[in-house]
């Protein structure tokens, strides 16, 4: 140390100076310059360590989350409110209240049973409520500013024709099925033509039927099978037809293409499923009696407790137990015109003498009270207090197409009618 001290005393005191001065200026550029490097590097791996790739992605999802909607829907059941299913669904009370007081909140108020609510929901509030009212018809509510707008709206509704034609081999509703026929199409055919056919009796192999019926598309979707336009049966080469017409006041009904209504004031069988057991026979040996006793009437043979309907509309004469017919109902239909059953088993609820009922509806069920071997239903056609076939009685039409309207339903009629030719005609 002391030889540096006497070294430097040789020195002129200005080269001193300057020598520390230089020395110092050095220092400080040295650790200014090492520390400003450290703590770039120091904020490059707090970049790298402290936000992991795992960290950017839960970012992205929970951004995700939040922008994305949410939807929802239920099937209205028993005893729901739309504040119970919304509820269900997980929206608050208060969103749920802010729809209730919206405008045009009313249309909400009827929802029915089976029907279906759809929501969307962002940022877990309820952002749009579709409730479908039917196929063709929606309420819809969508947040805005202050509470939702609501309104009903008709959706765009597209019919297209469809022509199909089946020759019958096994039945009319399994070929038609085997023919991509719809079963509520096939039910329609059945009752369009039900008054003129027996179809458990009347049906043989090679019978055939054609018809055009509707399809209808919402938004380009099939929605449902819709109405049968025009139907052709040729049931033991006898051809029935019948076209569909919208009548002035607002019904539909069918008529054939001469006008006729295909509709008749009785149906020829009172038992769906059953098949017939005893045809009506003059000279017929009974079965309990073993004697010669003229069996006026059609006994259908059907399971114990089949539905039985009144053939046509009319009032309740009598409905009591008569001595071999065993419960017995008997209907009056016109001054001409009366049916009877036998053999019930039971009576449908609120039957009995003076009530009123209209074609088709159940009266019945079969048994096999009286004298009876087993379950079935004797079933009897009066026509003036004379005792008629009901396999060959011809029934009265129900009411023809009007004067008023013979012009309009002929153009139609004959407008279908060459359609239908036209499609056999294409189908070979």
């Amino acid at each position: 140390m002391k030889k540096t001290y006497r070294l430097l005393s040789y020195f002129p005191k200005l080269h001193i100076f300057l020598l520390v001065t230089i020395t110092l200026v050095f220092l400080v550029l040295f650790f200014f310059t090492d520390s400003k490097h450290k703590n770039l590097e120091s904020l490059e791996r707090s970049l790298i360590t402290e936000v992991s790739l795992e960290s950017l992605e839960e970012v992205n999802l929970i951004q995700e989350k939040n922008d994305s909607a949410i939807n929802k829907e239920s099937i209205i059941r028993r005893n729901d409110t739309l504040y119970s299913i919304l509820r269900n669904m997980g929206i608050e009370t208060d969103n749920i209240t802010g729809l209730i007081n919206s405008p045009n909140s009313q249309l909400l108020t009827n929802i029915k049973i089976g029907n279906l609510v759809k929501v969307e929901l962002r940022d877990n509030k309820l952002f749009k409520l579709i409730y479908v009212e039917d196929y063709k018809t929606e309420v819809s509510a969508t947040k805005i500013d202050k509470g939702y707008s609501i309104e009903k709206i008709k959706l765009k509704e597209e019919r297209l024709e469809v022509f199909k034609t089946v020759t019958i081999s096994n039945s009319l509703y399994t070929d038609g099925l085997k023919q991509d026929i719809p079963d509520s199409v096939l039910m329609d055919l059945v009752y369009i033509f039900g008054w003129d056919i027996d179809f458990v009796h009347d049906i043989r192999p090679g019978d055939k039927y054609s018809l055009i019926y509707e399809e209808v598309f919402i938004d380009g979707e099939k929605k449902l099978n819709g109405d049968i336009l025009i139907a052709e049966f040729v049931n033991r080469n006898k051809i029935h037809t019948a076209v569909r017409y919208k009548l002035k006041k607002g019904n539909s009904e069918y008529f054939s293409t001469d006008g006729r209504n295909v509709k008749k004031a009785f149906l020829r069988t009172p038992v769906k499923l059953s098949y017939i057991s005893s045809k009506y026979n003059l000279k017929r040996k009974h079965p309990i009696l073993h004697t010669i006793r003229a069996h006026k009437g059609v006994d259908y043979a059907a399971n114990k407790g089949s539905p039985i309907r009144a053939t046509g509309s009319g009032t309740i004469s009598s409905a009591k137990i008569n001595g071999g017919c065993g419960k017995e109902i008997k209907i009056k239909h016109s001054e001409d015109y009366t049916t009877r059953y036998c053999h019930l088993d039971r009576y449908a609820k609120n039957i009995k003498e003076g009530r009123k009922v209209i074609q088709g509806q159940t009266i019945g069920y079969v048994g096999s009270t009286g004298l009876a071997t087993g379950p079935h239903l004797h079933y009897e056609f009066h026509v003036n207090g004379k005792h008629r076939d009901p396999l060959k009685v011809k029934f009265p039409y129900a009411q023809p197409i009007g004067k008023d309207e013979e012009s309009d339903f002929f153009a139609k009629a004959n407008y279908f009618f060459d359609k239908l030719k036209k499609y056999q005609s294409l189908s070979g």
